[in-house]
């Protein structure tokens, strides 16, 4: 199906009409295994001069393909989804998760989390080296974005399978370090800016869930991110634009921030403040925590 018999489609399946939405769907379903309709359903939905009710039919029924025919359950179930196909969607999905509506983001989101969870790093060897890159340019938004669905993978995994979080870590959390540490400097900062320190909130709260990577345990790396936990607690929260409804506050960019931030620190009072763990290692991180750190963050929450 070419790109306008799909588009005509995904119109038709909004239709109001019942017979005329039927048909559509069974038209979606008898073509969807061919090859280029992943890369079709993208291109709609990255198209700004198309109606945003089929762009985000087309994001819903993108995602739902993705999650059921990404990667086979079964090892000798054969591949729905072309090798070139599944190149294309990689390639393209991280330039434009960041540029779509909200709305339609949250559709790609999902997918990247299927795509990540089922390549990387396997059949994903480029993910990191762009987003590491792209954390030092123009896309910084898309690199915090994707890192923070990467990091996700491995928030709840074991010890033997976070051996990835080391070299993610290692790559990237200079480049984050810099980047939050220019954006608590904003004099008058935006909402948006707070969409971004959040953003790196998440990113460090996955990376240190489980464990202390070992990178963070140098003390003078360690310090300069709870220097700016610290600041972030102790700035006060912009007046201009915060929502008078206290309902509506607290799903509010500049709240999210100081909620994460707490989130951070409660977790490591929790899980690394302990004096009795026996990771020779992590003692001595839990020493140098409640000596350097406990009294400050306690006074500033």
């Amino acid at each position: 199906m070419d790109l306008p018999s799909l588009t005509l489609v995904l119109q038709a399946a909004l239709s109001s009409n019942p017979a005329e939405r039927k048909a559509a769907e069974q038209s979606l379903n008898q073509f969807q295994y061919t090859p280029q309709h992943l890369v079709r359903l993208l291109q709609i939905i990255v198209d700004n001069n198309r109606d945003i009710a089929v762009r985000q039919f087309a994001s819903i029924h993108f995602k739902n393909f993705i999650a059921k025919n990404w990667a086979p359950h079964d090892p000798n179930e054969q591949q729905k989804i072309s090798p070139s196909d599944k190149d294309v969607v990689r390639d393209n999905i991280l330039v434009y998760v960041a540029e779509v509506p909200p709305l339609l983001r949250v559709q790609l989101g999902e997918c990247l989390k299927t795509i990540i969870n089922a390549d990387y790093p396997e059949h994903w060897l480029r993910l990191l080296d762009w987003v590491k890159h792209n954390l030092q340019d123009q896309l910084v938004y898309g690199a915090l974005f994707v890192l923070r669905i990467l990091a996700r993978k491995y928030e709840f995994k074991s010890e033997e399978e976070r051996t990835p979080v080391q070299h993610i870590v290692e790559e990237t959390f200079p480049h984050l370090l810099n980047i939050f540490n220019k954006l608590v400097q904003i004099d008058k900062p935006s909402v948006e800016v707070a969409d971004l320190i959040k953003l790196v909130c998440k990113i460090f709260w996955s990376s240190i869930y489980l464990e202390i990577p070992k990178q963070l345990l140098d003390p003078n790396v360690f310090n300069a991110w709870m220097m700016l936990f610290l600041n972030v607690l102790e700035r006060p929260v912009p007046q201009e634009g915060q929502p008078l409804d206290p309902e509506l506050r607290k799903s509010w960019g500049w709240w999210k921030v100081k909620k994460w931030t707490v989130h951070i620190l409660n977790r490591l009072f929790t899980r690394f403040g302990d004096l009795k763990l026996r990771n020779p290692e992590n003692r001595a991180f839990a020493q140098m925590f409640q000596k350097n750190y406990e009294e400050k963050f306690w006074n500033a929450t």
